[in-house]
């Protein structure tokens, strides 16, 4: 689906693109991943969970790079589905620890291929060239992004 040229910045065209292709992503991918009982948006929290391990929210929300509000409601979802549990943290009774069930872990065995299929069946549509030169301006993009946050005016 191209974006369509309008009066918008070129740096207002971008943006819009690159959030339409997120989305366009999270559909494909969320399609591919109920399979397996999950999401797009479940996956960074899953794959913090494989690093990590047993954490708090706000530790995991941190790692997975997911806000607050959201996190909460992610984290019922995922209990739900039985994804991951909850416990009193031992030490400090007011906070509790998120950690991954079987179900939760077996999915580190399958995930990655499913989100590599997905990429790769819409990736394989574009020449060699093309996806060599998207490589490396997404990789420009991403930098520019980063020494940017660090600079605040």
């Amino acid at each position: 689906m191209p974006v369509e040229s309008s009066v918008e910045s070129p740096a207002g065209e971008i943006a819009r693109a690159v959030v339409l292709a997120e989305r366009m992503i999270g559909k494909a991918m969320d399609r591919a991943l109920a399979v397996l009982g999950t999401s797009a948006a479940q996956r960074p929290v899953l794959e913090a969970l494989w690093d990590v391990g047993e954490t708090s929210p706000a530790e995991l929300a941190k790692a997975a790079r997911v806000e607050g509000p959201p996190m909460s409601r992610m984290l019922k979802r995922m209990e739900r589905a039985g994804l991951i549990k909850r416990r009193e943290d031992p030490k400090d009774g007011r906070r509790q620890l998120v950690s991954l069930t079987p179900k939760g872990e077996r999915l580190r065995e399958y995930l990655p291929g499913v989100a590599d299929g997905v990429m790769t069946k819409a990736l394989v549509r574009l020449d060699p060239d093309r996806l060599s030169r998207l490589r490396v301006d997404l990789a420009a993009l991403i930098q520019a992004f980063e020494e940017a946050a660090r600079h605040r005016p």
